[in-house]
């Protein structure tokens, strides 16, 4: 977790009423989540103290634990989970609430999108972190663990695991289990998790990238996953996620229906890389794969092929 602000927050307990914690990485709410839950009911019984609500729980259920009196305690904790998913009625139910809080309770509100301005709440932080930062987190968090990574051991864990920071935190925990306390990128490489399933929008958003090394691996991953009679729906949904691709170029941004948030925030900073002959070469790359599956007896090969193709149009501009 990131923000010093909140830290010092939570380094008091948490003494305002009403906190709004938003982040689009669910790792960082769940660790500040452990952070409060022991500094805010250090002591006291948490089965008396301590609610957690989500997104279905009714309004005015959330209001009546808020308002009744803490047990052998100074406060009473009061958490919602996955804001972000609440109705908008149970929302207005709870403006009430946020606008005159009850002192006797710490309510604390975690979200993946930041609030809205009509919320009106002070208390707000945010804990996301820029890809860009994710070398210097790395390097913190696994110091923490006792570990010591190499440059080389850096980048080796964002080619092959990406920038996802819960999916990075359990590579950390594999690597601190090794015995050793200092990690390169052999180490990293050989860790035996690597071998998790992918899905085929990593790989896409591995070949967008240019990043090979990590492209082949998922790969390899999805085909050690598949029979042989499964590898053309890989085509398939290459083609799908391409295709969104090209709509969220053709629409200058803007994110097409039924592309998923996540997916838009990944694609989207590849746009002003790409022109419309790019496009042109990379469905074309992936008609005559789509031909070569159907007539040849080696479908892995066929998909390496198209990989080392579609990296290439990459690495060229």
């Amino acid at each position: 977790m990131l923000n010093k602000t909140l830290l010092r927050e939570i380094e008091k307990s948490l003494p305002a009423p009403l906190y709004f914690i938003w982040s689009e990485e669910s790792f960082f709410l769940e660790e500040a989540l452990l952070k409060i839950v022991g500094t805010v009911i250090a002591g006291a019984p948490e089965e008396f103290n301590y609610d957690v609500f989500y997104p279905a729980s009714p309004p005015q259920e959330i209001v009546n634990a808020a308002s009744t009196m803490p047990f052998m305690s100074s406060r009473r904790l009061v958490v919602l989970k996955d804001f972000h998913a609440f109705p908008a009625p149970a929302v207005k139910a709870l403006v009430p609430y946020f606008t005159n809080p009850a002192v006797t309770a710490c309510m604390v509100v975690f979200s993946q999108k930041a609030p809205a301005a009509s919320l009106d709440i002070t208390k707000v932080y945010c804990l996301n972190i820029k890809d860009s930062d994710i070398p210097a987190w790395l390097k913190q968090a696994a110091a923490q663990r006792g570990l010591r990574l190499t440059g080389e051991a850096v980048d080796s864990l964002i080619e092959f695991v990406g920038y996802e920071v819960g999916l990075l935190t359990m590579e950390l925990e594999k690597l601190a289990s090794s015995g050793s306390r200092t990690i390169s990128g052999s180490d990293v490489a050989s860790s035996a998790s690597m071998v998790r399933e992918f899905t085929t929008f990593e790989l896409v958003d591995s070949l967008i990238a240019g990043k090979s090394s990590r492209a082949f691996m998922i790969l390899k991953n999805l085909i050690s996953n598949m029979g042989s009679h499964e590898l053309p729906i890989i085509m398939g949904t290459l083609n799908w996620h391409y295709r969104q691709f090209y709509s969220l170029w053709m629409n200058k941004g803007k994110r097409p229906m039924k592309m998923k948030e996540t997916s838009y925030r990944a694609l989207v900073k590849y746009l002003p890389s790409l022109q419309e002959e790019d496009f042109f070469r990379i469905f074309q790359n992936l008609h005559e794969a789509d031909l070569g599956l159907k007539k040849s007896g080696r479908p892995e090969l066929v998909l390496e092929v198209l990989l080392v193709k579609l990296l290439q149009k990459r690495s060229s501009k």
